[in-house]
Order: C-alpha cells, then sequence, then structure tokens
C-alpha cells in the first residue's frame, strides 16, 4: 500500500483519503451504504439505530447531552429551530435525508459498531464517511472531534484496518468533511466489523454528525485497447480480425478471473471461452458490431455484478464491403468533357484506366478536352467504412467529330438577291439556328450574322456566316453643255456605294476637270455592277476682252487667293506679267491656266497696289491690256 493524505476543502464540504492504493479505482461499485434514511419528505427525526450498534442513549426531540445521539434531518433544537447550544453550529444532512447526531460521553471510547456483510472475498475495497465538527470556529470549547475507524475480519476477529483522522476541523459554516481509506479482504471472507470510536473526552466540545457510511469495491486499472480496426477508429471490414488488449494493473486479486462480454445492443453475454485479458475476434461479421468490455474479478466472484470490475466500453462496427455504381455522360464527342461519377460514399477513391491513375480523391473523374483515344474501360477503386475495399469498371466511348461544315462563307448580297442556303449533311439530327429556326433548308434576306448549331446526338459542331448587302452605283453627269472658253468645269461622278471610277480619259478619279470640248463619259461600279453615263461639252467666245480683277487676298484661306486673268475667248498667244510701283517685273506667265499667288521670290508680297500688262493674239490679231491690282492681306 502507498499511503497519501488529500485534503479538498470549498464551503460546505471537504475530503480527506488514506491509504489509497496507487493503481486501485475505488469508484465503483457501492456494497455498502449507512445513510440513516430519511428524505425531505419525512418528519425531522428518525428512528434509533438498532440495537447493539451503539451504547449510547438515543434523543429523538430533545437537546442531545453527553453521551446522547439523534437521527435527525437538522442539529437544530427541534422545538426552536435554534442552536442546541451556543456553541453548535444549525445545519442539515448533506442530501436532505438523516444523518447521526453525536454529544461525545465524557469518556472517550466507541460509539457505532455494526457487521457489514455480503462484500466481496480477496477484493481490495474502499471505505468511507462523512464527519462535521459541530463546534462553530470561535468557540471556547476546546476539544475537537478525533474519530478512529476500525475495521475487522467477521471470521477471526483479525484488524483488517484502522486509521486514526486528525482534529476535526471547525469551520465558520457548518462543513461536511470526508473521511476513507482502502483495505483488503481476505479470500474466503465476505462480512467485517466496523466499528467507530471517539479518541476525545466529551464535556467541553467534542461533538460531530455522522453520515453517508459507505463500502467500495476496488479494482484494477483497465485500460484496453483494440488493434486491427481501420485507422484505429474502432471500425472494420468484414472478414478481417481484431483483438483486444485488457490491460489490466496487477496486484489486486490473489487469482483473478478473467471474461470478455459482448452487447449488441440488447444486453450482455459472455464471449464463449473468452476467459484471458486479451481477447481476438477472427473474421469479423455484421453480427459482431456491438460493444466489448473485460470483467475481472477475484476467483469466484466474475459472475457478482457487485464484486468484479469492469473496463472501459470497446465499440466496434463491423462493415461490409460497398460495391461502387458508376455512371457516365458518355458516349461524348471529342474535346469534349468526359464524367464518370458514382453514387456510392466512400473515405478513398482511385480512379484508373488499364495503368494510368488519376490524382483525383473524390466521387467524380472529369477529363476536359478528351480524345478519341481516351475511350475505354475506366476503374474506381474504393474504400469505405471499416476500410472496406472494393472496385467496379464501366466502359466509355469517345467519339470522332464528323459533322461538316455546309453552311457559306461570309456573302454579300447585290441589290434584291437572296441567299439560299442547305445544310444539310448526312449525320446530322438537329440543325439550330440562331434567329430561332431548326430548318436546315433556308432562303435569306435579312443582313445579320447567322450562327447554325449541327448535332448528331453525340456531337455538335457550331458555324457561323454573315450576310451583307449592297447595291450597284448610279452616276448622271448632267446635260450636254456649252461653256465660254477658259470657263472652268468639274465634271462630278461621285457615288456612295461606287468602288471604282474610270473616264474616257483613263481618269480613275470620281471627278475630273475639263478644259477642252468633247464627248466625256464614264463607269462607276462596285461588286454588284457598273453604271456609265456621257456628256458632251463645247466652248463659244463669250468677250471682246480679258478680265483681270481688280483686288485679291493672298492670305492663304482659299478664297480669292490666287490673281487669274480670264480669257472668255480663244486665245492663241498669251503674255501676262505684273510690275511693283518701281517698274520691276515680279511675275511672268504665258499660260492663261496660271495665275499670281500673291509671293515674290516666295516671300509675301507687301500689301499695295500693282501694275500689270496683258499680250495675246487672238484671230491673228495682237492684243495688248494694261491695268492695276490692289494686294489685301
Amino acid at each position: 500500500m502507498k499511503k497519501l493524505v488529500i485534503t479538498f476543502c470549498g464551503a460546505l464540504s471537504c475530503l480527506f483519503l488514506f491509504n489509497i492504493t496507487a493503481k486501485a479505482q475505488c469508484s465503483g461499485n457501492v456494497l455498502f451504504a449507512e445513510n440513516f434514511g430519511g428524505s425531505p419528505a419525512t418528519p425531522l427525526t428518525g428512528t434509533r439505530l438498532a440495537p447493539g450498534i451503539t451504547t449510547y442513549s438515543f434523543d429523538s426531540l430533545g437537546l442531545i447531552n453527553d453521551g446522547e445521539y439523534g437521527i435527525r434531518k437538522t442539529t437544530a433544537d427541534i422545538a426552536t429551530g435554534n442552536s442546541q447550544y451556543p456553541s453548535w453550529h444549525v445545519g442539515t444532512d448533506r442530501s436532505g435525508g438523516n444523518m447521526m447526531i453525536v454529544n461525545a460521553d465524557f469518556t472517550a471510547g466507541k460509539f457505532y459498531e455494526t457487521r457489514v456483510s455480503n462484500l466481496c472475498s480477496g477484493s481490495q475495497l474502499y471505505f468511507s464517511a462523512w464527519a462535521a465538527n459541530l463546534i462553530r470556529l470561535g468557540s471556547n470549547d476546546p476539544l475537537d472531534p478525533v474519530l478512529r475507524f476500525e475495521i475487522s475480519s467477521a471470521v477471526s476477529g483479525t484488524v483488517l484496518a484502522n486509521f486514526i483522522t486528525p482534529a476535526i476541523p471547525r469551520f465558520s459554516s457548518f462543513t461536511w468533511t470526508q473521511y476513507g481509506f482502502n483495505f483488503s479482504l481476505p479470500a474466503g471472507e465476505n462480512s467485517v466489523i466496523l466499528r467507530i470510536f471517539n479518541n476525545q473526552p466529551g464535556g467541553q466540545g467534542n461533538d460531530l454528525c455522522l453520515d453517508d457510511i459507505e463500502f467500495t469495491l476496488c479494482g484494477p486499472a483497465i485500460n484496453p485497447v483494440v488493434n486491427g480496426t481501420y485507422q484505429n477508429n474502432n471500425t472494420t471490414c468484414t472478414g478481417t480480425s481484431v483483438s483486444f488488449a485488457g490491460n489490466v494493473a496487477s496486484g489486486f486479486y490473489l487469482n483473478p478471473t478473467y471474461q470478455w462480454q459482448f452487447n449488441d445492443g440488447t444486453g450482455w453475454v459472455n464471449i464463449p471461452a473468452a476467459t484471458t485479458p486479451n481477447y481476438t475476434l477472427n473474421n469479423a461479421q455484421l453480427n459482431n458490431s456491438g460493444s466489448y468490455r473485460l470483467l475481472v474479478a477475484e476467483s469466484g466472484n466474475i459472475n457478482s455484478t457487485n464484486c468484479r470490475a469492469v473496463s472501459p466500453l470497446i465499440p466496434l462496427t463491423v462493415f461490409a464491403p460497398v460495391t461502387p455504381v458508376l455512371q457516365s455522360n458518355q458516349p461524348v464527342c471529342e474535346k469534349d468533357t468526359l464524367r464518370i461519377s458514382t453514387t456510392t460514399s466512400a473515405l478513398q477513391y482511385m480512379w484508373k484506366k488499364s495503368t494510368v491513375s488519376y490524382p483525383v480523391d473524390n466521387d467524380t473523374l472529369q477529363l476536359l478536352n478528351v480524345m478519341v483515344a481516351d475511350g475505354g474501360i475506366y476503374s474506381l477503386d474504393v474504400v469505405t467504412n471499416g476500410g472496406c475495399s472494393s472496385s467496379a469498371s464501366i466502359a466509355v466511348a469517345v467519339r470522332s467529330n464528323q459533322l461538316q461544315r455546309t453552311i457559306p462563307a461570309d456573302t454579300m448580297l447585290c441589290d434584291a438577291q437572296t441567299l439560299s442556303v442547305n445544310a444539310q449533311q448526312p449525320l446530322a439530327t438537329m440543325y439550330l439556328w440562331n434567329d430561332g429556326s431548326t430548318a436546315p433548308l433556308r432562303m435569306l434576306t435579312d443582313t445579320r450574322t447567322y450562327t447554325l448549331l449541327t448535332s448528331d446526338g453525340v456531337c455538335k459542331r457550331t458555324d457561323s456566316f454573315a450576310i451583307t448587302r449592297n447595291f450597284t452605283p448610279s452616276v448622271y453627269l448632267g446635260n450636254d453643255t456649252t461653256l465660254c472658253f477658259n470657263e472652268p468645269l468639274t465634271l462630278v461622278a461621285t457615288h456612295p456605294l461606287a468602288d471604282a471610277y474610270l473616264w474616257s480619259t483613263n481618269s480613275s478619279d470620281s471627278s475630273i476637270s475639263v478644259t477642252t470640248a468633247g464627248t466625256y463619259t464614264v463607269a462607276v461600279g462596285n461588286a454588284c455592277g457598273v453604271a456609265i453615263d456621257d456628256i458632251v461639252i463645247d466652248f463659244k467666245d463669250c468677250a471682246d476682252m480679258i478680265f483681270v480683277p481688280n483686288a485679291f487676298t493672298p492670305n492663304k484661306d482659299r478664297l480669292n487667293d490666287v490673281l487669274y486673268a480670264k480669257a472668255f475667248f480663244q486665245v492663241d498667244e498669251f503674255k501676262f506679267n505684273i510690275y511693283n510701283r518701281f517698274g520691276q517685273m515680279i511675275f511672268s506667265t504665258n499660260s492663261v491656266l496660271t495665275g499670281w499667288n500673291g509671293n515674290i521670290n516666295n516671300q509675301q508680297a507687301p500689301t499695295g497696289l500693282y501694275t500689270w500688262t496683258i499680250q495675246y493674239k487672238r484671230n491673228n490679231k495682237i492684243y495688248q491690256q494694261k491695268g492695276t491690282v490692289l494686294v489685301i492681306h
């Protein structure tokens, strides 16, 4: 035995433990209990103890004097509810029942003796009792109770255990303190004699209350361990072996016996031949699911419910393998997504195709942008509850996309043209246009982008084309025209839909300037067609003199920036000179189509009046003109 003293104190109770075996578990079966009866519903006083238990006199209702005891719910005066003595507490039983109130005799000695039977032979037991000091903290009464507990063999009288408490402490309020210790009962004996002595004389204190005397079975520490379960989680698969190790502390029984039990929910039953500290369950089956425990007792006590130690329960659940159910979206088309999944819940998943494993540990295998070669047999290995392993396989097909483009490329329609489209192809079973039509044959006129989804039930194809519309351009050069000589004329054939122009002069511009008489023809065209028109231009004499403006503004605003000499008749020879105020010639030209831009040696001419002269030949006769022009900036 390893002796120690542990004290726990609170507001209402303290606990003192003595002679506790280090490995003992003494919180199990209560074999004997004396709480002196009573309940919250019973009277304040109980009946006297059975003959032979105490030599003290019994007092039922009055003051409890030296050498007397009472069985009551309260230490108070029954008549008044006040303290029986000034030094006494007013207190109650621990659980609302009765307690034994003892006013110690003047002579120290035994005040309680009883025979305790039906204990467990050859076992270690734990004795405990609760006591309270009736003397208030601060009272002048000098004596505090000191108790001696003695346990003897009922057969031989041999003292099996003997313990003297320290002085039971005083408190400011009524406080219970528990005392206890271990002892061993000899083999073959199941009864003891309990004696409680008051080791202090009475008369000046030494008054106490006693309650809840118990004998409890102590057993060895049992720490069972199970091996062979899946990831040590107390589950396993059918067909496996599971071993249980009791791990029972030694030294508690002279001749220990063991029994493993099983409970499937209907009650505990002994497992046949499982009578050693260890047990192995071979070839586990579903009906082996339940709870297991180990019973340990001294030889002869294993079937006594109160005389055996019981291990903590060991739960075990046995599962059967579950074959996974596979499903797939196959057949799928190449470049689509292949999905294979299982509705079976599992702890682990391993997807494979032949020798190729996929790093996917969930219930769905998803392969993107598959090829035809990705078709074949796929398998799934699963680990389900209990570590059960099973597998299943499924064949999937990946189809080559044989659908073709059957719609035209982007198309431009001219004028009132329509487009006939035949999208039919042998493999297609469905056509869906983006305008909602499902017809493979279409007559289209609207300008827009058309998209066609074609499907053969597995593969799909989407193609698009755009329809635009243009119109043949038109051109009109106007009526035939007669102009004055040197009068400017621009023929314009511009049209917003035209892509090209071709004049009879070989010009490809949208307009031309006409200076000579003749017939002018233009062709205007685009991808939709060509329009042609012509015009006849003639010139005649319209004046007798050449006209020169008397002012111009060469400020580059494109309005009257150039000074021209205008001859509205046929001129055979022509010379136009301009002079500054010093008589210096600053400009000269031989063409009526060339004018002065207002610059002198590439510098802007100063504002002012300039002189001009013209000499020209008309009908073989020479003419001269002279004048001035004002340059304005």
